[in-house]
């Protein structure tokens, strides 16, 4: 697996990306449409990921266009409604679901 972009890494079956209002890496499925620009990606359809945290539900939900994050209004995190630049993959991230490093390394 490898960093294909800065904003972009490459894992089995789908591509991953850092969420800025979830703080976490969510993936893409290569079943979805891709533009193949892996700087500023559109991706379709919208991502929604629900889930339980402690105390609390959580959603994310965007539409991924140009390299855009549009989060939907349903988004129960901060970011919900707004529409913010995909931001580089954190590199202290790059080991989540087995990822590597942009050299092809595995990190400790």
């Amino acid at each position: 697996m490898s960093q294909v972009s800065a904003v972009l890494r490459r894992g089995p079956g789908r591509y991953f990306h850092w969420c800025p209002g979830c703080e976490s890496m969510h993936p893409l499925p290569d079943s979805w449409s891709f533009n193949g620009d892996v700087h500023k990606p559109t991706f379709t359809p919208s991502f929604l990921q629900t889930g339980s945290g402690v105390g609390k539900n959580r959603t994310c939900h965007y539409i991924l266009t140009d390299g855009v994050l549009n989060f939907c209004g349903d988004s129960t995190h901060a970011l919900a409604g707004q529409s913010v630049p995909m931001p580089p993959v954190p590199p202290e991230h790059a080991t989540e679901w087995g990822l590597q490093d942009a050299v092809g390394g595995e990190r400790p």
